[in-house]
């Protein structure tokens, strides 16, 4: 059930609704606001707007990698089922073969 939660990033108050527990709202608010904070605080130039930038994109290539390394597990995973159901029939096969030579 989606609940809504109150978290706090770079000074700014914001509504989130999540299906989410609050602990891990928190966890993933807290993690966004660190990266801000130590963005703006050790680049003196670089503002909010900025870092919340910055954050985003390294956020979202982060994702995009994982997207593909997903697919390539998924597909991995596809082909060692085709060679497990493979093995199961030759598996088979042969078991049918020793009983019928075991008569």
């Amino acid at each position: 059930m989606k609940e809504k939660f109150y978290v706090d990033i770079a000074g700014i108050t914001l509504g989130i609704v999540s299906e989410e527990g609050k602990d891990y709202v928190d966890y993933i608010a807290k993690t966004v606001n660190d990266r801000i904070m130590s963005m703006t605080g050790t680049q003196k130039n670089c503002s909010l707007v900025e870092a919340a930038i910055f954050c985003a994109m390294d956020f979202y290539s982060t994702c995009e990698s994982d997207e593909k390394k997903l697919k390539n597990l998924e597909a991995q995973i596809a082909l060692y089922q085709v060679n497990v159901n493979r093995l199961k029939r030759e598996n088979e096969e042969l078991q049918a073969k020793l009983r019928f030579n075991g008569r």
